[in-house]
């Protein structure tokens, strides 16, 4: 690996950097996090992945490496976007907390008084926080989808409109892999004064502002030559490179009819998550797992809620509630449908006893399947994105990104 020249981009004067032993920067006192960046794509692990971690504003943190296709031919450049998966959520939520600040709505209004089809079978009462914080009993959609009718948002919003819930909403929560962003995109329509969905809405109002490559919908303008093709896993290496995934997801995700085959397998049927990595898939803007982006980008924009939000909009109020996040299910923090403890809120993932992936409980963020993850912590004024091309089998905190983000901390605590 060779260093770069290239100084990465922040939102304020970059601090005195060294060249690493790899591709990036790092800042002065953060060089063990290039060492544990550069082991991950050394032992192979990893074909390829990138990382900027922000504090106070400053970039202290970038690096890329290894290689973003699976012929190692094309090496994994400073600037490459790839697919995202449940990072988007993130995303999504970014864009609600901004249509919230605007007056669209709010996380308090219920989803009937906005979209009044969605209170049918016993949903009249779930309001737009629960359904936002995976809540609403909605993960499985009934309706059978494909890469050619994913893209048709009026046809799903209906079906999810018209679909009795999978348990009763506010009990549990679930992981609502693809429908959390069609939910959201739909409160956005019915709202907003230009009829925007979220793939529109996210670029204006969110990834726009900032000057971003990140997107909820690719444009035809975006060189393919700068994405990182994902190499992906099929169901049986659930079983052969078993991980942290709990055992019985791993199970029920093989098993139709059961909430886990319902739920990620549609579209997927047992293809794997790989099977989304095309052409038509990036365009369509699916708001809970077809985000495209850098880890610059992602970076760049969760600082912009770890500073406050103003840059965006962001009232105080809608800060204190992403930060202090969403009530519990009533039922605990079991997730009907990955089987294990996840604290869901308002489009983001929050830190709990089971998780601590950052140092303050006012993070939020979001992980996704193979192992990527980005947060923000405004009490600690973090930013944090570690993306990579390969996929793994973790629950989450992937042994890949956690040595990254492990060593940044213990460099953090060392300069305080």
């Amino acid at each position: 690996m060779q260093s770069s020249n290239r100084a990465p981009q922040d939102s304020g004067q970059q601090e005195a950097s060294s060249n690493v032993s790899g591709h990036g920067y790092v800042a002065e006192g953060f060089e063990p996090v290039a060492h544990a960046f550069q082991a991950s794509i050394m032992s192979g692990e990893a074909l390829g992945a990138a990382c900027t971690i922000m504090h106070r504003g400053k970039t202290v943190v970038d690096l890329h490496g290894g290689w973003r296709d699976s012929a190692r031919t094309e090496a994994w450049g400073a600037d490459d976007i790839a697919l995202v998966y449940s990072l988007t959520k993130g995303l999504t939520g970014m864009a609600s907390a901004v249509a919230v600040s605007q007056g669209l709505f709010s996380y308090d209004e219920r989803v009937s008084d906005i979209w009044p089809e969605f209170g049918a079978h016993g949903k009249e009462a779930v309001t737009v926080g629960e359904a936002l914080s995976e809540q609403a009993g909605l993960a499985a959609i009934d309706l059978k989808l494909t890469l050619k009718n994913i893209g048709d948002e009026e046809a799903i919003c209906a079906a999810i409109a018209g679909q009795k819930p999978n348990w009763k909403p506010g009990d549990y929560a679930g992981n609502h892999a693809y429908t959390l962003g069609w939910i959201a995109s739909e409160l956005i329509h019915r709202r907003d004064p230009q009829g925007r969905r979220l793939p529109q809405f996210f670029a204006e109002e969110v990834a726009g502002p900032l000057g971003q490559d990140v997107f909820i919908g690719l444009p035809e303008s975006f060189d393919r030559d700068r994405i990182a093709k994902i190499e992906g896993f099929g169901m049986q290496d659930l079983f052969i490179r078993h991980t942290t995934m709990p055992w019985a997801l791993t199970f029920k995700m093989c098993l139709p009819g059961t909430l886990a085959f319902r739920t990620l397998n549609n579209p997927l049927v047992l293809e794997g998550p790989q099977a989304l990595d095309n052409e038509d898939y990036w365009r369509i803007g699916q708001g809970a797992a077809g985000g495209m982006a850098s880890a610059r980008g992602l970076a760049t924009l969760y600082n912009a809620f770890a500073e406050g939000g103003e840059k965006l909009g962001v009232t105080p109020e809608v800060m204190a509630i992403l930060t202090k996040g969403h009530r519990h299910p009533h039922k605990g923090l079991k997730d009907k449908v990955l089987t294990a403890d996840m604290y869901y809120s308002h489009c983001f993932e929050k830190p709990f006893s089971a998780w601590e992936f950052a140092r303050t409980r006012s993070a939020f963020g979001s992980f996704a399947v193979g192992g990527s993850l980005a947060f923000c912590d405004p009490e600690d004024g973090v930013a944090y994105a570690w993306i990579t091309n390969q996929l793994g089998t973790a629950k989450w905190d992937d042994a890949r990104e956690k040595l990254v983000r492990d060593a940044f901390y213990t460099c953090l605590e060392n300069r305080s």
